[in-house]
């Protein structure tokens, strides 16, 4: 798990007992859709003219699964506090060692879901934006 997810330049694992659950890497890789074609009615014409040349991608709306783990009470609430000081500056950075030349430039919108067993696990559902899917350069 140490080195396996970096958030904004910090190992997530060795920062805040960060890593990522099952469907994180699967959500990460989606592709992103396009932009809407250019397309013209008109009626002096039969259908509509649509320009296919150049397409550009869209923004792209993320659903990330992670998970905090700590060895006690203590370092969980330490370790939360931390890293909802971290989800304040409003940009992540996400990258993995899977893809190590990919780093994900998102937008923290919310926490849709926040689960916490045993004061030691805690499951985040963060809701990200990334708004230029070809801005993935490290």
């Amino acid at each position: 798990m140490i080195g396996e997810l970096f958030i904004n330049g910090k190992d997530a694992y060795t920062t805040w007992g960060i890593s990522m659950d099952d469907t994180s890497l699967s959500a990460l890789m989606t592709p992103a859709p396009n932009k809407d074609l250019v397309e013209n009615k008109s009626r002096l014409e039969h259908g509509k003219r649509v320009i296919t040349d150049n397409p550009k991608k869209d923004e792209r709306n993320l659903t990330l699964q992670i998970n905090l783990t700590a060895p006690d009470k203590d370092t969980f609430f330490r370790r939360y506090d931390s890293f909802c000081d971290e989800l304040e500056t409003g940009v992540l950075e996400i990258k993995t060692k899977y893809q190590p030349t990919v780093v994900y430039k998102t937008i923290y919108q919310s926490c849709q879901q926040f689960s916490q067993f045993m004061q030691g696990i805690g499951k985040f559902v963060l809701k990200l934006n990334e708004p230029n899917p070809k801005n993935r350069n490290v």
